[in-house]
């Protein structure tokens, strides 16, 4: 609903630019972010207004009629407006960059021109803004799901650990925070889980050391004789786009099932749990539905409620506020 009153912007597409590609053209989306580095400006959201070229090519759908042979813009917007308006920046430099991340590595387009503007930024201009023009060979990121829980005082840590992680990676969507029962262990508090679609250029280890970093900074007390017992915060990576990763960490007395090596213990993506439990695959299959499980092929949605036996597997657990 709020995507459907924010979104007012004009969409063109014409060849005249993009180095050769035809181009879709989003004109003058509006949204509302914090943004400035001034006192009088922290904490406060303002308009900001952009634009977008996304350079694709047209012929298939021009002969199809089929929107999945061609650029879904609808969807560029809505994920472009749900990261500028749950993401606060210093520079329009930064906006622009990030909104130009999401076009290559979302939305797979070739090239991608980015026009951000702030109205009433400078006295006598109606606004200051950049314009970027970027290709898949300025970023390397990757698009990966992480699994978020805590059931010590959950709702403050999970916070923390999202702004944290915001520091570190460009978060595109969250899931709602489900309340669920503990696994394995059942005699602790009751667990807030969720999952975060997230964009990074740091490889499966490098990512892994930043989350246990965080866990760190949260005082996430691991205990080699009890893996499942009561935490602060527990950050996984679950699933790394559509590849099965291979990777090493340092170990932290985790008592893991996972082999170890010289000191490290290995782990694979996509996360085993996500075919075992539903407080797993349940946040997942929230913020990407359609995506395929990249070793049994079924979506998240299919595995969710296969697991849940539930077809509004969503419905599964209740949903708490964490935002208040």
């Amino acid at each position: 609903m709020y995507f459907e009153m924010t979104l007012r912007c004009d969409i063109k597409m014409s060849r005249c630019s993009g180095r050769g590609y035809d181009v879709i053209e989003i004109d003058h989306l509006r949204c509302r972010t914090e943004i400035g580095f001034s006192k009088h400006e922290i904490g406060k959201k303002q308009e900001v207004v952009i634009s977008i070229r996304l350079g694709c090519d047209m012929s298939k759908a021009g002969k199809s009629d089929d929107v999945s042979d061609s650029v879904n813009y609808r969807a560029v917007s809505k994920d472009v407006i749900n990261y500028v308006e749950s993401t606060s920046f210093n520079l329009v430099e930064k906006l622009a960059t990030d909104v130009a991340r999401i076009c290559i590595a979302l939305h797979k387009v070739p090239w991608v021109q980015v026009r951000v503007h702030k109205p009433q930024a400078l006295r006598f201009s109606d606004s200051v803004g950049v314009l970027i023009e970027r290709t898949p060979e300025d970023f390397n990121d990757s698009v990966v799901h992480l699994s978020l829980g805590s059931n010590i005082d959950p709702r403050k840590n999970l916070r923390d650990a999202l702004a944290l992680l915001k520091k570190k990676v460009l978060v595109l969507k969250m899931s709602s925070p489900f309340l669920t029962s503990p696994q394995l262990q059942t005699d602790q508090p009751d667990f807030i889980n969720m999952a975060v679609r997230i964009l990074t250029e740091m490889t499966p280890t490098e990512l892994k050391t930043v989350l246990s970093g965080i866990e760190k900074s949260l005082l996430r007390v691991r205990d080699p004789n009890n893996k499942n017992g009561p935490r602060t915060i527990d950050l996984d990576i679950s699933l790394w786009g559509s590849e099965v990763k291979d990777y090493s960490v340092i170990n932290n007395d985790e008592g893991s099932n996972h082999s170890l090596t010289n000191g490290h213990v290995q782990k694979t993506v996509p996360d085993p749990d996500i075919l075992r439990f539903a407080h797993v695959v349940v946040p997942l299959a929230e913020i990407s539905p359609h995506m395929k499980h990249p070793t049994n092929d079924s979506t998240l949605a299919a595995v969710a409620m296969e697991i849940t036996g539930r077809d509004d597997y969503a419905g599964t657990f209740p949903i708490v506020q964490l935002f208040r």
